[in-house]
């Protein structure tokens, strides 16, 4: 299950390192220095799981979670501790303050691979039916719109690949725009989520298709179970 995780480290080259790592397990990763920035970032998009350093220019990184647990896009996240100084009795005053786990720095991939998988939330399904037939009222035409959504999806991506080659950004609201209507009318959760997410940062050029295509490999799956239904 890939994740989107927000690491909050002070040191430059552990977020370059632990950074690489969570990518290459096939993570999706956003970085923040300072407590202002984590929860600056943390309200700007959703966020998965939060690996959290306990040293932040010489402040405690448990001071961090009431304020994360008041943000509705990192309320339900994971959150994990991590430290360079951890042994047992810290690690289980960590777990006693609220985080689900604790690593100590440096970290061994393969413990990074173990510790997300034993923490990853469980995967939720990505179409609200609910919602889409509360629309419409027939099952038969949110069934045709999710067809007409999931071919509509590689439009979708031109429409931002265009306005990202140019960084246009009213090029960029008119596709979400568009998306937006569609998303909402099938239910498609991930996408709603990425539309809302980038309407937020606008400015995240760089992480817009990557960001996109992992919305749409979440929703892939569930769209296409409903499509042969």
């Amino acid at each position: 299950m890939s994740l989107r995780i927000l690491l909050v480290d002070d040191d430059p080259i552990v977020r370059e390192v632990v950074s690489s790592q969570l990518q290459a397990l096939g993570h999706t990763v956003a970085v923040a220095a300072t407590a202002a920035t984590a929860l600056a970032t943390a309200r700007s998009q959703h966020f998965d799981l939060l690996l959290i350093d306990q040293r932040l220019d010489g402040e405690d990184g448990s001071a961090l979670l009431p304020a994360l647990r008041e943000i509705d896009e990192t309320r339900c996240a994971r959150m994990i501790a991590i430290s360079a100084d951890l042994d047992d009795q810290r690690a289980q005053n960590l777990l006693a303050r609220g985080f689900d786990a604790a690593l100590e720095k440096p970290i061994a991939i393969g413990r990074l691979r173990d510790v997300l998988s034993d923490h990853s939330p469980s995967p939720a399904a990505s179409l609200d039916d609910a919602a889409a037939l509360a629309i419409w009222g027939s099952i038969d035409t949110v069934r045709t719109l999710r067809g007409m959504l999931r071919d509509e999806l590689p439009v979708y991506r031109g429409m931002l690949e265009a306005a990202a080659m140019t960084r246009d950004l009213q090029a960029l609201r008119d596709a979400l725009h568009r998306m937006k209507s569609s998303a909402g009318f099938c239910g498609a959760i991930p996408l709603i989520r990425f539309i809302d997410d980038t309407a937020r940062q606008s400015d995240a050029w760089t992480t817009l298709i990557d960001r996109y295509d992992q919305a749409c490999s979440v929703l892939m799956p569930d769209l296409q179970a409903a499509l042969a239904t």
